[in-house]
């Protein structure tokens, strides 16, 4: 009989499942896993000039591959949902009989749907990575029984380094190879940016690394992002994807004018927080309040004669035009999300390509994260005890990954934006599912008002002092909570017993499961 364990947020799930045995979580500041790096790095392999390392055909290449039933393999995700390789690998590995795949992808979207029929056929055993879309939902639903673990970038990073999320084979997507095998992200006919995610952990620690591209050239590149001594073959393909696809969902989506109030409200928050000082760092972002935000950033920061430091997160064009107008030093970029961001990261010395690593690691010497002033992130629902949920609806279906947003809320002051409500509310008695622990969060703004954290810190007393000296609406969460349950009525999801999902700190404990839904 298992037993139940509950963690310092009172979650209640067993303590083994999926044949893994959790750690609950202990607070922001309680880790008890070791930071260890005892993955198996990268070693080279011996090639003589006769070892053929390039090939055409998938076939081709999936016949020098030391394939087994159980491998582990993994995929980046930076073309999103213009991602056109996770797909033909998958088939190719069908075709040859292998099943019971992890599948170690750092996300998955909606242009993945059909790996539903690979489930379904027992090709892929488990998932670990982020899911976003139809197969989440069919998660959630039992359509697929599949074994699912949700890790934020840095918690990903952390897992492949230690080891507890091995990695037999990778496949890094690269928009253009030279004839020697170094690998970019920067340059070819579907150039995407940077190459963040594999940089320093799958192209370091998978046993075999594959490049992927559809543009080799017979030139030396020049802004070489994984060198050729980290690759062991490279297969030529005819697209790797679309970048155009990038920008996807959320991403770039024109905000509400609700939205927009709530985005002059951050920056207002930002502006007397007390941060906001020559050399402050911003985590920046690609959704439509965040684009927001930054222009009205670029604003003040124009009028006060205010000079940042680093701009950080997902990378677009308002990024760059901060850059270029002399408002940052440097942009550090670990995804390029549009055009402008890649052709800056190609040209613009300033503009400097980032691993996950670097930048969420929670056992780096130095995690970016950690040393940027202010971020802002969004949210499905929050609760009276400020943990956040990004992974589910409030029907209980699983619909997003975490993607870097634990890491992220490791900045000095970490803000979630909100409207106050929705088609239901989005402040509850308790979240759905958490994701992001409430410790880590120290305000909440919405379009109805502003929440700071009542867990007092030395510095969330001096935000709340200097606050509190505006004329900015400044509430309790329970008043947010009242007013957005007067706005819309809140539904009560019913599940099943059957786990589908874990869901992971950064640290590797264990903050919530997720359930299959009833019927």
């Amino acid at each position: 009989m298992t037993t139940d364990i509950t963690n310092i947020l009172g979650r209640k799930f067993p303590e083994k499942v999926f044949n893994r045995v959790l750690k609950p979580y202990k607070g922001i500041h309680n880790s008890t896993i070791a930071g260890n790096r005892v993955g198996t790095a990268y070693q080279p392999t011996y090639v003589s000039r006769k070892t053929k390392r390039f090939f055409d055909s998938v076939e081709a290449l999936l016949d020098v591959l030391p394939l087994r039933n159980g491998m582990s393999i993994s995929f980046h995700h930076a073309l999103r949902n213009g991602d056109n390789v996770v797909l033909p690998i998958v088939e190719a590995l069908a075709s040859y009989g292998i099943n019971n795949i992890t599948l170690a992808t750092t996300a998955l979207f909606p242009v993945h749907t059909p790996l539903i029929e690979f489930i379904q056929s027992g090709v892929i055993g488990r998932i670990e990575g982020s899911v976003n879309g139809p197969l989440g939902n069919a998660i959630s639903r039992g359509e697929v029984k599949v074994p699912t673990i949700l890790r934020s970038h840095g918690g990903r990073t952390r897992a492949v380094q230690e080891g507890s999320l091995p990695v037999d084979v990778t496949f890094i997507a690269a928009s253009a190879c030279d004839f020697i095998g170094n690998l970019t992200g920067m340059i070819g006919k579907n150039a995407f940016g940077s190459l963040g995610y594999p940089l320093e952990t799958d192209s370091l620690y998978a046993n075999i690394v594959v490049g992927v591209t559809d543009t080799v050239i017979n030139e030396p590149l020049v802004h070489v992002s994984i060198p050729s001594s980290r690759v062991d073959y490279v297969l030529e393909v005819d697209k790797i994807g679309d970048p155009e696809k990038i920008a996807s969902g959320s991403l770039g989506r024109k905000p509400s004018p609700q939205r927009l109030g709530i985005a002059e409200t951050v920056v207002q928050v930002m502006e007397h927080s007390g941060y906001l000082n020559d050399g402050f760092n911003w985590q920046a972002g690609a959704g439509g309040m965040s684009l927001a935000a930054s222009q009205y950033l670029k604003e003040l920061m124009a009028d006060k004669k205010i000079h940042g430091g680093y701009i950080f997160g997902g990378i677009a064009t308002n990024s760059v035009k901060m850059l270029e107008e002399g408002l940052f030093t440097a942009i550090y970029d670990a995804q390029s999300f549009d055009l402008g961001a890649i052709e800056s990261l190609h040209r613009n010395e300033n503009h400097v390509e980032i691993s996950i690593d670097h930048a969420y690691n929670p056992f780096n010497k130095a995690c970016i994260a950690l040393n940027t002033d202010f971020t802002v992130l969004g949210a499905t629902e929050i609760d009276l005890n400020f943990n956040i949920n990004v992974n589910t609806f409030s029907n209980g279906l699983l619909n997003s990954g975490i993607g870097g947003h634990q890491d992220a809320a490791r900045a000095k002051v970490s803000m979630i934006v909100v409207p106050i409500a929705r088609k239901v509310p989005s402040i509850l008695d308790s979240v759905t599912t958490v994701s992001t622990p409430g410790d880590s969060i120290d305000l909440i703004i919405t379009d109805n008002g502003i929440a700071l954290n009542p867990h007092p810190t030395p510095k969330r007393l001096r935000i709340e002092k200097r606050l509190r000296k505006t004329k900015l609406n400044l509430r309790t969460i329970d008043e947010l909570k009242e007013e957005s349950h007067s706005l819309a009525s809140p539904i009560s999801p019913e599940f099943t017993s059957d786990i589908t999902t874990l869901v992971e700190y950064r640290d590797g404990t264990y903050l919530d499961v997720i359930y299959q839904i009833a019927d």
